[in-house]
Order: structure tokens, then sequence, then C-alpha cells
């Protein structure tokens, strides 16, 4: 039987696991105006500004508090406020993932000026039956659309980076189990895809990702 609630979860369980830039383990130290590192560039890394940065392995739990947006970046140096100083060591991560912020649908949550943050809209689609019989199976093509609201003026690069992030997370065919052990598969026809950067509200520039899947069903709508 068709589980919306179910798919939408699945969907969203996989959106998390979103890695969108990443230094890898490496040597980093923290200053009080972000992060540092003697060697290698952030820039190749691909972080830019307007990203939302988490640090992990540091010794002062503070550098791994997440939620910090940056405000420049080198070669060599990560700007962003809240940081404490901390001498460098080995074993540490600067990464990008899917902002603190999330407006999950029907659930209230407020954006904060000067964080980028995601949405999600889930379409049911269309239903087809595809075979005859007492266990004729239905096909259902459901819709993930994941909204990037990424910080106005701070160029391209940032929101072109999570959503092409995206793209590849979601890449045609791959599958998610359901809760109830139904698989949904990315579509390949018509594969994922994304729109056009605008600014459309305030403090925000806007691309929706959409992702197109689809899962059979045995009997029941």
């Amino acid at each position: 039987m068709i589980d919306h609630t179910g798919y939408q979860l699945a969907m969203r369980a996989k959106l998390l696991t979103l890695e969108v830039v990443t230094t890898g383990s490496t040597t980093l130290s923290a200053t009080a105006t972000g992060y540092a590192r003697a060697s290698g560039s952030f820039i190749t890394d691909g972080f830019a500004v307007g990203m939302e940065v988490v640090g992990s392995g540091f010794a002062n739990g503070v550098n791994n508090t997440p939620g910090r947006t940056l405000t420049a970046v080198t070669a060599l140096a990560l700007t962003c406020t809240g940081c404490s100083a901390e001498g460098a060591s080995a074993g540490r991560t600067v990464s990008v993932g899917v902002p603190d912020t999330r407006l999950w649908e029907n659930v209230p949550v407020e954006p904060v000026a000067g964080k980028p943050y995601f949405t999600e809209q889930y379409l049911p689609g269309p239903y087809a039956r595809e075979e005859l019989g007492p266990t004729a199976q239905f096909e259902a093509r459901p819709v993930y659309v994941v909204g990037v609201h990424a910080v106005s003026n701070a160029g391209l690069a940032a929101a072109s980076e999570y959503a092409d992030a995206l793209l590849t997370l979601f890449a045609p065919g791959l599958a998610l189990t359901a809760s109830n052990g139904d698989v949904l598969r990315v579509r390949s026809d018509t594969g994922p895809f994304r729109g056009q950067l605008v600014n459309n509200e305030p403090g925000w520039a806007f691309i929706p990702v959409t992702i197109p899947f689809r899962v059979r069903t045995t009997n029941a709508i």
C-alpha cells in the first residue's frame, strides 16, 4: 500500500546525509575569527562565502558547534563568528552539509538572517496501474523538491555547490527503502534537475532542486 509519509521520511533521511564540501581529516587550527590551516587550500576544497560550516575533532567544543556562516574564504583561512582560538592539531575536519535551519513541511521554524536554510516539498504525484489481477502492482511517481535558500549578495558559488551536491546525492537510479519495505528509485527517464537562482525574498537567494521518484506497490492505493 502506498505510504506517502514513509516515502517522504525516507527521502528526508537521505537528504540529511548530504555532504557538500569537506576538508577531510587534516591539520587545522581555530582562531577567534574562524578556522585556519598551514597547508592545503580551502578554496580548492570548494568552500565559498555564504556556506554554513561545522568543525569536528577540536578539543574546545565551541569550535565543533554547527551553524556558522562563512563571510570570507582564502586558501588558508575561513572567516566566521563564534570560534575560539585553538592551536593546530591533526585529525580535524571542517565540512558543509545540510544547513542547521531546515523548514520541514508543517513544522514552523523561523529562518535566521545571514544563514542559509533548506525547505522541502513532497508532491505525491500520479498513480498508474501497471498490471491486472488481484496482485496487480500500482506505480506512484512522487516528487521531492528541496529548496536551497542561500545567503543573498554572496555570489553564485555557495548556492550552486549546495544544489549540485543534492543532484549528486540523489543520482538517477538511487534506491531508498521506506519503513514499509517499499523501494523508491530516483527516476532516470526524467532525472533530477535544479532551477535557476532567483532572489525571491529579502536576505536569501533561492534554487529549487527537483527529484522525481517512482515506486511500485501491490493491490491498493
